[in-house]
């Protein structure tokens, strides 16, 4: 081996995850409308052409994006209460597609199942089963919670860059026709400063307690 070979630093190897782990940091960083195969291939180094020889398409890209943002999902610890380990899992999924702002539109278009996502709806179902719900309601409560915390993550990755302008829209509107929505007046002030955290966290709660209260009618019935 000569001196130049030495010097040379090592290249890592190109595999299915390293190609996955870029995507994710560059929609991350750019949005997910400008990767492309050869931007992807420029960020790892390499030609695009390179890239097909561990994934299929920009598709098969996409389906690895999406779980492994949901492999990057922390899990309660075993040893909580439903409702504790219920409310931190709810929580984590929010927050972990909240960080990702281009995840909740290419998971609304794309349905594939991977190992990442199966290992959180499996703890997710355990979670309920474990608690003493039957199959039927641990499914409407996996709905419950799924639409709650996506809807809560496209709220904040869409919402308006200036609170000011949305805020000054709105007295204006009410300053014209504000007489005719005396409600709506009084709640303009909550309207505009709205704390997703906080909001989510109310409705989450809700959540939780309709189930609480689901679970007692079992025992009563």
């Amino acid at each position: 081996m000569n001196y130049d070979e030495l010097m040379e630093p090592t290249r890592i190897p190109l595999n299915r995850q390293r190609i996955i782990e870029a995507a994710v940091e560059f929609a991350d960083a750019n949005g997910l409308e400008t990767l492309s195969m050869r931007k992807l291939g420029a960020e790892l180094g390499v030609e695009a052409m390179s890239l097909y020889n561990h994934v299929r398409n920009k598709e098969d890209i996409h389906v690895g994006m999406i779980d492994y943002v949901f492999g990057s999902i922390p899990l309660p610890a075993d040893d909580l209460e439903w409702q504790q380990a219920l409310r931190s899992l709810a929580t984590a999924l929010m927050d972990t597609f909240t960080s990702h702002t281009w995840a909740i539109s290419l998971k609304s278009t794309n349905n594939h199942m991977g190992v990442g996502m199966l290992i959180f709806m499996e703890r997710l179902i355990k979670i309920l089963h474990d608690a003493g719900f039957n199959d039927e309601d641990t499914h409407h409560a996996l709905q419950m919670l799924g639409s709650h915390a996506f809807g809560y993550a496209f709220q904040q990755a869409t919402a308006p860059d200036s609170v000011d302008d949305e805020s000054e829209n709105l007295h204006t509107m009410l300053g014209e026709v504000g007489d005719r929505f005396p409600h709506v007046t009084q709640m303009a002030p909550y309207l505009v400063a709205c704390d997703f955290n906080t909001e989510y966290a109310f409705g989450l709660d809700i959540i939780i307690d309709g189930l609480s209260a689901r679970l007692e009618a079992y025992a009563s019935g």
